[in-house]
């Protein structure tokens, strides 16, 4: 019994020299993630008649069938109204202003998982990569001292005095959550161009996501292969890195060269908030240091409740068994969690447990495009409403990025027709926007508005973009949309 004690308290050491998170980068993390929510309230708050009433783009009864997980309190969808949904927008932003501050730290985070899920399934059409992470990092969060330092949370800050680091279950899923993130998103490039180093070049070419900066990496060429490889090799071996317990430089190098991954695709690429996330999510792991700290004035703590800890654990084991399961069937959710026990399928949908990471997986596409919004009154000429009013033009615009009204109404305007949807509620919201922005005049009736979308292929240059018809119709006046 001595010999399997001993055995037991050397794993537990050995496990703690692994998993293990410093209080002060927690402090940060803790500001990050309460910003990350707090920007993207503001920026959803932007389009809120359209994304989030019931005389928007879609209602509450219709916003369940897009959605692949659930909420354990859906607020947004049992209260509809305007008034409710500006309400927890409200409380929303209160909860991340207190999570910024370290005010009633633990309970503000739960506030903010709670709300932000809710949210997210108000409208599931517009979530993307950086939704899923924000939710995971709140789930986290939750179990974690994020109060204990630089807060004016005093409980936790005297909980944690003379104590520079946590270890435990919680500790560990973090740690492994975001290791996982990048292993199994590069476990799912498979794709022929990702083997070949073409891979980065295709992705630079699918406009709708690609800065400036990316474009003018497009000059570069073949030479781009090698960043292709690059980037699969730090996918690889940075999150190996990660786990490198008291080795801390090889930790720390692997922190900065995803962190660095993540500013080249801010840099170069339009993808919302996901590369903020993902850096708030990786400085939290950081092993920080105070020079000249030897290893004997490090003290590590453990979580003092014994439920965090029990729940941490299960949730840790449940992400484990969904990403080890999920490779045979080719990170396809939908495959697994039809062979789930309906109980525990309700528990992975709640907690966002049922994960998949994939970024331009397998292949990045091979065909891109725009959109033109027409719209012609009698004899006068067409003008384009998503560029501001000017004569409509057919040739590809200089900053396909840049012609949505912001980057949840990209996501929308991508899955409208892969999802199903139609255009009506679509098209009369964004002559709305544009007729309040001054692009479209009122004295236009009776007015025809066409909705088109301008494909184009990168494996032909040489043929003209084909157009496709999205949506027709003629309208007496503006009231009538």
């Amino acid at each position: 019994m001595k010999s399997l004690s001993g055995m037991v308290a050397f794993a537990g050491e050995g496990l703690r020299r692994v998993f293990y998170l410093d209080l002060r980068m927690l402090a940060l993390f803790r500001i990050g993630l309460g910003s990350v929510v707090l920007v993207d309230l503001v920026q959803r708050s932007f389009s809120f008649q359209a994304h989030y009433t019931q005389s928007g783009v879609l209602p509450v009864e219709e916003a369940l069938w897009f959605a692949d997980f659930s909420a354990l309190m859906p607020l947004h969808l049992w209260f509809p109204s305007d008034t409710a949904q500006m309400l927890f927008f409200l409380l929303q932003a209160v909860a991340a202003c207190a999570l910024v501050l370290g005010v009633q730290t633990r309970l503000a985070t739960v506030v903010c998982w709670l709300l932000v899920n809710s949210l997210q399934l108000r409208n599931p059409v517009l979530l993307y990569g950086a939704d899923r992470e924000l939710a995971a990092m709140l789930l986290w969060a939750m179990f974690l001292p994020l109060g204990a330092r630089w807060s004016l949370d005093g409980r936790q800050r005297c909980r944690w005095i003379g104590v520079d680091r946590v270890s435990g279950w919680a500790a560990a899923g973090l740690m492994l959550q975001v290791g996982l993130i990048y292993f199994t998103s590069v476990l799912s490039k498979s794709g022929d161009t990702w083997r070949d180093g073409s891979a980065i070049l295709l992705a630079l070419n699918v406009d709708v996501y690609t800065r400036s900066a990316g474009r003018w990496l497009l000059s570069f060429g073949d030479s781009l292969r090698w960043l292709t490889y690059g980037t699969l090799l730090i996918e690889c071996l940075a999150p190996c890195m990660l786990l490198a317990g008291k080795f801390e430089r090889i930790r720390w190098i692997g922190c900065l060269a995803l962190i660095a991954m993540q500013c080249g695709f801010l840099l170069f690429l339009s993808v919302g908030l996901f590369p903020w996330i993902s850096i708030v999510a990786l400085v939290a792991l950081i092993p920080w240091r105070s020079s000249g700290m030897g290893d004997s004035s490090t003290t590590q703590g453990k979580l003092s409740g014994v439920w965090i800890e029990r729940v941490a654990a299960l949730c840790l084991l449940m992400m484990l068994f969904w990403q080890i399961t999920l490779v045979p069937l080719q990170f396809k959710n939908s495959a697994l969690m039809g062979k789930m026990p309906d109980a525990m399928a309700w528990v992975y949908k709640v907690t966002r447990l049922a994960q998949s990471w994939s970024m331009f997986s397998p292949d990045p596409p091979d065909r891109d495009g725009w959109y033109v919004l027409e719209s012609s009154a009698g004899d006068s000429e067409s003008i384009d409403l998503l560029q501001g009013g000017v004569p409509v033009r057919w040739d590809k615009p200089l900053a396909v990025d840049r012609m949505f009204l912001s980057e949840r109404w990209k996501e929308w305007m991508l899955k409208v027709q892969l999802r199903g949807l139609k255009w009506d509620r679509t098209v009369a919201q964004l002559v709305h926007e544009a007729s309040r922005q001054g692009h479209l005049d009122p004295k236009r009736q009776p007015f025809q508005v066409r909705l088109w979308y301008v494909e184009e292929a990168y494996d032909a240059p040489e043929d003209s973009p084909s157009r496709h018809l999205l949506f027709e119709k003629e309208f007496a006046d503006l009231d009538a949309l």
